[in-house]
């Protein structure tokens, strides 16, 4: 994909999602974008994030989406999870605007390094707890592989001509999308054997009856873990999220972790291990992804 073509894809993921948009008004607009050329300046930047003030940060860029405000909104009105309340939302000009609180913490890998043993270990028994808590909820009955408003999702590790994929109406509809609908019966080819007969099992396992989709962060990597006074003080970076396998929590963490291998050694303790799926996923990359 080019420059050019990622813009224009960028422009249209907006289509038809003023819906999405929270507190959306002239006034609030007009400050957010003023603060951003103003007060936003005296801040350090954290990559797209931006913050206008002690309280509250901006997130803007091209592939933002309302639909990660909207998550946040649903998170934080059906869980006792520490999300950042947001302020407002709206896209401004083919870029989406998502004015959030700034919550005060730091990323668990530098909070770590003050912490005793006893206090990593309570660390982990909230995230296990609020993980819980998140899988806990209840999806609509027909409740595919969708986000919150039963959208689209986004994930970059899923490589595609275009960013936002789905929703599918079936776990299985999913599978296959993840495959690039290949049957692997038509494979031809392959050097070693067993890298065939990997493929087979996989989707053969991916094509049975599943139970119904889980509510995932789906990007749990330790920076977005904030941590203040030994308690979780905050989840952030809702992008990824939506209603997954109940795999998906961990193979997403497990697999999107790779160089982070102290934090894969610690997922165990805050989620229930998916060993036969973290495989299965391994082989799907390897495939049709990033490995």
């Amino acid at each position: 994909m080019t420059l050019q073509d990622g813009l224009k894809e960028a422009m249209a993921h907006h289509k038809n999602t003023e819906g999405l948009a929270i507190n959306n008004t002239l006034i609030r607009r007009v400050v957010t974008l003023l603060a951003l050329k103003t007060t936003g300046r005296f801040y350090t930047r954290y990559g797209i994030c931006v913050p206008i003030s002690k309280h509250k940060i901006v997130k803007s860029g091209i592939w933002v989406h309302l639909t990660e405000a909207a998550t946040m909104k649903y998170v934080a009105e059906n869980t006792s999870l520490p999300v950042p309340k947001v302020y407002c939302s709206f896209v401004h000009k083919g870029r989406a605007y998502i004015v959030m609180e700034r919550i005060q913490g730091v990323g668990f890998p530098t909070a770590s390094k003050d912490l005793s043993e006893e206090s990593l270990e309570s660390i982990f028994t909230q995230l296990k707890e609020m993980l819980q808590e998140l899988r806990a909820l209840q999806p609509l009955p027909d409740a595919g592989v969708e986000s919150c408003v039963r959208g689209s999702l986004y994930d970059s590790r899923i490589l595609r001509k275009v960013s936002r994929f789905g929703p599918f109406k079936t776990i299985q509809e999913f599978h296959l999308y993840l495959r690039e609908n290949c049957d692997p019966s038509t494979i031809q080819n392959v050097e070693i054997a067993q890298d065939l007969e990997d493929v087979k099992d996989m989707a053969a396992r991916r094509d049975e009856p599943w139970p119904q989709p889980v509510f995932n962060h789906g990007d749990l990597n330790p920076y977005n873990i904030l941590v203040r006074e030994g308690k979780v003080a905050g989840l952030i970076d809702w992008e990824f999220s939506g209603w997954y396998p109940h795999y998906w929590e961990y193979t997403s963490a497990w697999c999107g972790n790779m160089l982070r291998t102290s934090w894969r050694d610690q997922l165990y303790k805050f989620l229930d291990p998916f060993l036969e799926e973290v495989k299965m996923e391994t082989t799907r990359q390897r495939w049709w992804g990033e490995i």
